[in-house]
């Protein structure tokens, strides 16, 4: 005998009560809940109520529990959720729970258009609803397609001198920025060779981003307590290695004291992150609501593939899960890779894209790769300890190019280079004999101009905004 509509409607409330009910009841299963569930399947207004609430207590890493989602919800629903946890048996089905909700939820929307198509004037407005539910059939996603004329027409709303203005996210490099256009949604790589400083630019960009963004920082290889060591020198621009012997200055604790305030209003969070696969990272990224994560570093993310795959394979499914997650859920993924180790029996060379470390893929997936590694050894004008070069190798909306920064180890900070030297090292990091002098101005057959960035006013150092 078949399910009439309403029997169906009280299957889909009774699932939501119970995802809602195992979720009150155990704590355990609080961060797989919430970063599984769409909200968009809650049916019921009450019901979607105490999930967003759960999840911005998640979100502000508040503790999760009945109690506290009674107080961000009001105690006037108090009596509904003791009747949703006395009515749940128990959490450990809650994810069949969840499957029979999304799958009356996705019954809903094909429902809805299937309205459409009933109202449908001619046989192009029954395509678009046809491939929207071809998606809702096959996987519960619906297809975002765009005609040429609704392009076109949002291309002209877009250039409305009174629409919004578009929002790039800043890596906190004036002379970067400017031609960089990375919005969220977007995959950059930062690759370099061990110790060049991947990590600690890493984090001055992310706290950067944090001024204005949810950040997440997934640190595989380093403890967070390193973490926080590197963060605080760098912000007060205090000795890292009198914060490792504990012999801070009542200096040091001033100006620690000067930037605390700013610290604590940085939306930034570390994650210990190690053995984390793909998918962890995504759904934490998801609980917690980052809109820009960095990852420290790729290659020691867990692959979840086939354990027989090679470990290109393995890392190329890494990529592809990153850049798949990127796209769908908006978020800036900043991926920090190794680079392999250059053969150094034909000498010192400019490193490209192609060294990233163990895949292929990474290069493809990534719509902005930036390189840092320090210049040519066998100048013995340039310091290594002090002297990077940041190279944009893969740039699929502007300008590529490279730019001399300085780097101080200790205060865990980097600079633009401004004066000479900082064309010094742009002129010598090259030995192949492609690049010509022209004046202060150098040029790569094939690359965009990078003389600007080297004709900046002189100074020893030009501050970064962070």
């Amino acid at each position: 005998m078949a399910m009439s509509h309403e029997d169906k409607l009280d299957r889909q409330l009774d699932a939501e009560q119970a995802v809602i009910g195992s979720l009150l009841i155990d704590e355990r299963i609080v961060r797989e809940v919430l970063s599984t569930v769409d909200v968009r399947d809650f049916l019921n207004p009450t019901n979607r109520l105490i999930f967003q609430a759960a999840r911005k207590l998640f979100r502000d890493g508040k503790t999760v529990d009945r109690f506290s989602i009674r107080d961000q919800v009001g105690s006037q629903y108090s009596d509904y959720m003791v009747q949703l946890m006395d009515i749940t048996p128990t959490s450990a089905n809650w994810r069949e729970y969840a499957a029979m909700m999304h799958s009356q939820a996705t019954l809903q929307r094909v429902r809805d258009l299937a309205d459409k198509l009933a109202i449908a004037v001619t046989l192009e407005d029954c395509r678009p609803l046809c491939a929207d539910l071809g998606q809702l059939l096959s996987d519960g996603r619906k297809t975002d397609a765009w005609t040429m004329r609704e392009m076109l027409d949002d291309f002209f709303a877009a250039q409305d001198p009174d629409a919004p203005a578009p929002e790039y996210v800043s890596f906190g490099l004036p002379d970067v920025d400017e031609g960089a256009f990375a919005e969220l949604g977007d995959v950059v790589m930062l690759g370099g060779y061990p110790s060049d400083g991947k990590t600690a630019l890493a984090l001055m960009m992310a706290y950067h981003m944090a001024a204005k963004y949810k950040v997440g920082f997934f640190s595989l290889e380093t403890g967070k307590r390193k973490v926080r060591d590197r963060m605080v020198s760098h912000v007060a621009q205090i000795s890292a290695k009198d914060i490792k012997l504990r012999s801070l200055s009542e200096e040091d604790w001033a100006a620690l004291a000067a930037k605390s305030a700013d610290m604590a209003k940085r939306d930034l969070t570390v994650l210990q992150a190690s053995g984390m696969t793909a998918t962890e990272i995504q759904a934490t990224s998801q609980a917690y609501g980052f809109q820009v994560i960095f990852i420290d570093y790729v290659q020691l993310v867990t692959p979840e593939s086939d354990r027989r795959a090679n470990r290109q394979e393995q890392m190329a499914g890494i990529s592809m899960a990153l850049h798949t997650f990127a796209q769908s859920s908006g978020t800036l993924v900043v991926e920090l890779a190794q680079l392999s180790r250059q053969d150094r029996s034909g000498g010192w060379r400019e490193p490209d894209m192609h060294d990233l470390k163990e895949s292929g893929q990474f290069e493809q997936d990534a719509d902005m790769i930036f390189l840092l590694f320090r210049p040519n050894p066998k100048d013995d004008e340039l310091d290594q300890e002090k002297n990077r070069i940041l190279k944009i190798a893969k740039n699929k909306e502007y300008k590529r190019g490279l730019w001399p920064l300085y780097f101080d180890a200790n205060r865990q900070t980097f600079y633009v280079m401004a004066d000479e030297g900082g064309a010094k090292i742009i002129r010598k990091s090259d030995t192949t004999g492609n690049r010509k002098k022209t004046g202060k101005q150098t040029e790569t057959p094939g690359q965009q101009r990078i003389g600007e960035i080297v004709e900046l006013p002189p100074a020893e150092a030009k501050d970064l905004p962070f």
